[in-house]
């Protein structure tokens, strides 16, 4: 067996083209969803992820606005200014840049970002909505990135995992259609920005979830893994997954980013010509050998290419809410 492709660009074409609509529609009524970004100095990957960002809203229909602070901005102005953008009608949503240096990030944006403008999920008050699967909160990026893959493939996990089991009886009509429903899923993360809220999100819709980390004895790990339908791995080591540990078929969600400098066959460097210097490689979490005993696998990088659309999905539903339209 070799496993099949999650194609996550197609997921993440798919959130998008539905935020376009969406946002067209909100245009249509007069309502330009808006999204802030507030970075502070110049830091490369903060450049990178604003250019990323940028572009992905707009290709959603999503207008953004950067508010470029300088490097040595005090706290206390930081926090004025966050005010300002935070209190400003035409702003939906505030993406704010992380980690500050010398501010307090829970005081100046945990303190002064409304929760309805918080589209990166950040705040204790949208991740107690989560638990309460309150239909106004807004859910961290990467957990919903990873609910989208299993929901564009829902039909395909349905097919590889409902024939082990015997029908959902007592499932409320409707209910068994939900892939989620009674889907055994094994998340190897327990951070509030995937493995808690990811849990969260399956569990809401009665996926049974179990969630296991680097200090959870080896042998009680292996079981849990080896159980589940859907294995969720997003670790900072390599190979924390291998074939070994799952079930033949087991879908497969690499949401790793590991980077790696890339050497040749003898363990020399790979040198980049335009840039010489070392290339780097993007790895995941799951061995090689997973595709082998997997059904269906994500590729990496992949997961995170839905993140972004995600933010997008994250805003327009911010926009609605707070301009009373369901």
């Amino acid at each position: 067996m070799s496993a099949q492709v999650l194609d996550c660009k197609l997921v993440a074409q798919a959130v998008k083209d539905n935020c376009k609509a969406e946002a067209d529609a909100l245009k249509a009524k007069g309502i330009t969803p808006k999204l802030g970004i507030v970075r502070v100095g110049e830091k490369g990957p903060d450049l990178s992820y604003e250019k990323g960002a940028t572009k992905t809203m707009n290709e959603a229909g999503i207008d953004v606005e950067v508010f470029a602070l300088p490097a040595d901005i005090s706290q206390e102005d930081y926090i004025k200014k966050f005010r300002e953008i935070n209190a400003d009608p035409s702003i939906h949503g505030i993406l704010a840049f992380r980690p500050l240096d010398n501010i307090d990030e829970n005081v100046a944006i945990g303190e002064n970002i409304d929760v309805l403008k918080d589209v990166d999920a950040s705040t204790s008050a949208n991740m107690g909505k989560l638990v309460i699967n309150d239909p106004t909160g807004l859910n961290p990026c990467t957990a919903e990135a990873i609910m989208a893959v299993i929901d564009y493939y829902a039909d395909e996990i349905k097919a590889q995992t409902r024939k082990k089991y015997a029908p959902l009886e007592l499932a409320k009509p409707g209910q068994e259609d939900d892939v989620c429903c009674g889907l055994d899923v094994c998340i190897i993360n327990n951070s509030n920005v995937i493995g808690k809220p990811l849990s969260m999100l399956l569990t809401n819709r009665f996926a049974t979830v179990s969630i296991v980390h680097h200090l959870t004895h080896a042998e009680i790990k292996n079981d849990y893994i080896k159980r589940a339908d859907v294995v969720v791995t997003a670790t900072p080591f390599k190979n924390t997954l291998t074939a070994d540990m799952i079930s033949e078929g087991a879908i497969v969600i690499d949401a790793s980013v590991i980077r790696e400098k890339a050497v040749d066959a003898d363990g020399n460097p790979i040198i980049n010509e335009k840039t010489g210097k070392q290339k780097i490689n993007t790895i995941g979490s799951s061995a090689a050998d997973v595709e082998e005993k997997a059904s269906w696998k994500t590729p990496v990088p992949g997961v995170g290419s839905i993140t972004s659309a995600i933010l997008c999905k994250n805003l327009i539903k911010a926009c609605k809410i707070q301009n009373g339209i369901k």
